[in-house]
């Protein structure tokens, strides 16, 4: 790779996470759920039931974190959580149907934004950047699997 488009690569990115933070703070209708909190649902609604420490994992966090996350989920009705039936002193967390409506919310603006944006391109061009995008993450998901293998 070129050693310019790397770093502009990644620069891009972290571009577009701070951008679309940034306008979903200030847009209508965000709600008061935190970025961290909709990050936990999202992976709940993607992977089901899962133990806080498979949670913690999948977002690269440390289990005191995303605990405190998790506490803040179920405290608005968003996750609820269950004893783990093979280890009792572990529990389940699951996406509840108000955590699962909410989550939509957030989606649903999302997409809003997005489209906003990617109605004004050239047709093509977004499916030309899905291709992309889903190749990097599906080389990012390898490289990962690859390195925990060794």
């Amino acid at each position: 790779m070129d050693t310019e488009i790397g770093p502009q690569i990644l620069a891009a990115f972290s571009g577009i996470v701070r951008k679309i933070r940034a306008l979903e703070t200030t847009g209508e209708a965000t709600g008061d759920v935190p970025f961290s909190v909709i990050a936990v649902l999202g992976l709940l609604s993607d992977n089901g039931e899962l133990r806080l420490g498979a949670v913690a994992a999948s977002l690269g966090v440390d289990t005191s974190v995303i605990s405190r996350t998790v506490a803040v989920a179920v405290h608005r009705g968003l996750v609820s959580r269950r004893p783990d039936p093979r280890d009792g002193r572990a529990c389940l967390l699951s996406l509840t149907e108000r955590g699962g409506r909410c989550l939509a919310d957030r989606r649903n603006q999302r997409l809003r934004l997005l489209s906003a944006v990617i109605e004004e391109w050239e047709p093509g061009s977004a499916e030309a950047l899905l291709a992309g995008i889903t190749r990097l993450r599906d080389g990012l998901a390898a490289t990962g699997t690859a390195l925990a293998a060794a």
